[in-house]
Parts: structure tokens; C-alpha cells; sequence
């Protein structure tokens, strides 16, 4: 079972490329199979488009979910304001690649409608070279209209530039469209779709090569599982060539953390990504007590 962890890097003086690289060898050798750096290119103080995870599965029961961020007007608070910004996922996972030998990064997720899809098609082939194949994308549409917005795109068509957006950049990487691209002969990286709604279930089954729920309830991961397999079985596509990891905030108590990252297993998946909020002075000792409660170093 995968074990990854979802951590920001924003350059900031605590979150420097040093932190970075610190932050990727210590999470290789206590054991974690990856980071996964989320994206957003613009933050807002304010934001009309409604927030999808305002809630988190349980520690003490994971087939209930708790509220982790507080409700303003209604809404569920984004955990960032305007003056918040991270690194391009992409330069940034080169950086911990280039400082760690076996460690994964991955997208959770990478804003793919956002992309063009020729110059992302060669910026991807270039990490993959970078990385020795040790990154994974995961993608997803997006819900701020504000961010679309400051990026002059259209929201509305986003589902739709996404999964046209996977399809071309698979092809362009099999075919090497007009030569353009480096001849790295590096296999296309693992694509897992985010998100649960019925397109994206479907989206993930058919045009990616892997699906990345976040915040499922055990039961809800069990059920939306169980459709994502239908619609793999239907497209002709093997379970076996696919990677699913379930992601999730997690507040609770180290030891509820074992039974809660194998109850995922048994349903299906195969790794479990944890969102902890370390800080920048404690992440070591986080990482290592997350590490011993599960295993990974035994």
C-alpha cells in the first residue's frame, strides 16, 4: 500500500528550495512513496464559486465526515487568501526529484484545461526525462470561476478542454506530432483523473490511466470504486494497468490512521495520499510518527 503526502512549496523563506529538498529526502527515507503539490494559479480573498471539500472523513469513524473548515456565509473558507502563491508543479517536482532517488511526486491535481496542450505536451516529456519517470499526473478541472476568470479562460467549457486536453496530449507523445518534442523514448506518466462526479468517473476510466477521489467517506470511496470498475469494464480497459489513490485531509488521532488507510486498501485502493498541514518546523517529526503508525519503516 502507497503511503504519499500532499504538502505545499510556495518559495517562501520556511519553504525554500532547501526546505524543499529536505522535505523530499526525509519523506524517502521514512518511507512514503511521493509528494503531490497542489495547484492553483491565482487566490482570492473573497470567492463567490463554491468550494467542493469543505469536509473530511473521520478519524474515529471514516465512513462519517467532519467539518474542517469553517463556513463563512454559508460557504466553506479556502484554506488561502489572495496573497498566497506556490510554485509551478512542474519545476517544483524536478527540484525534489533532482534531491531524492526513489521518491514520487505527483499533480493533486494539475489545472489541465488551463493548459496548451502542444507546449504542455513537451514541458511533461522534459520532466519525465528530468525525473527518471517518477512523476504522476493527476488533473482535474478546477471549480474557481474567479481563477478561470484571471486567466482568461472559460469556465463553463472546462470538463470538456480537459478530457480533450488528455486525449491530444496521449496522442502527441505516442505519434510525436510533427517532431516537435524530445527524443526521450519516456513512457507517457500515469494520468489519474480527480474528482467523483459521474463525468469524472467516467472521464478517469476512459481517457486516463487512473482516478484520485479526495475526501471520500470509506463508503463513498467503495461506491464511486465500484462505478469507476464498470465503466473501465465497459471501455475494454484492465483494472491491473490502472492506479487509483484515495486523498484526504487528515486531523485525527496516528493511531485511528492504520485501519483508516486499510479500509481504502480493501476496497481498491492502491495508495492513500494524506494532507497533514505540517509546518515547516515540525514536519520531520510529523512525517516520522505518520510513518510509524502505518509500518512503512518496519
Amino acid at each position: 500500500m502507497e503511503i504519499g503526502l500532499v504538502d505545499l512549496f510556495d518559495g517562501s523563506e520556511e519553504r525554500d528550495v532547501a526546505f524543499m529538498a529536505e522535505f523530499g529526502r526525509t519523506a524517502e527515507e521514512l518511507g512514503f512513496s511521493g509528494i503531490w503539490l497542489p495547484e492553483h494559479l491565482v487566490f482570492f480573498d473573497e470567492y463567490t464559486s463554491a468550494y467542493p471539500y469543505p469536509n473530511a472523513p473521520s478519524a474515529s469513524d471514516p465512513d462519517k465526515l467532519e467539518t474542517h473548515n469553517k463556513s463563512v456565509g454559508g460557504r466553506a473558507r479556502v484554506e488561502a487568501a489572495a496573497d498566497q502563491g506556490l510554485l509551478d508543479i512542474l519545476q517544483a517536482a524536478a527540484e525534489v526529484c533532482a534531491a531524492t532517488t526513489r521518491l514520487r511526486v505527483g499533480s493533486s491535481v494539475l489545472l489541465l484545461p488551463l493548459r496548451n496542450v502542444r507546449t504542455f505536451t513537451r514541458e511533461l516529456m522534459t520532466l519525465a526525462e528530468l525525473t527518471d519517470d517518477r512523476f504522476d499526473l493527476g488533473v482535474g478541472v478546477g471549480w474557481s470561476a474567479e481563477e478561470f476568470g484571471a486567466c482568461g479562460s472559460p469556465f463553463k467549457t472546462r470538463g470538456r478542454r480537459c478530457e480533450q486536453n488528455m486525449v491530444e496530449l496521449a496522442r502527441q507523445w505516442a505519434e510525436d506530432a510533427d517532431g516537435l518534442y524530445p527524443q526521450t523514448g519516456r513512457a507517457l506518466p500515469r494520468m489519474l483523473v480527480g474528482g467523483h462526479s459521474p463525468v469524472a468517473l467516467r472521464r478517469a476510466a476512459t481517457a486516463g490511466t487512473g482516478w484520485y477521489p479526495w475526501n471520500l467517506t470509506v463508503s463513498q470511496f467503495g461506491e464511486h470504486h465500484a462505478t469507476y470498475l464498470r465503466h473501465l469494464e465497459e471501455a475494454g480497459r484492465d483494472r491491473a494497468e490502472q492506479h487509483v489513490v484515495a486523498g484526504l485531509r487528515f486531523t485525527g488521532e496516528l493511531t485511528a490512521l492504520p485501519d483508516v488507510v486499510g479500509r481504502y486498501a480493501e476496497l481498491g485502493a492502491d495508495g492513500v495520499n494524506l494532507s497533514l498541514r505540517m509546518t515547516a518546523e515540525s514536519y520531520a517529526e510529523t512525517m516520522s510518527a505518520v510513518s510509524d503508525a502505518v509500518g512503512l519503516a518496519a
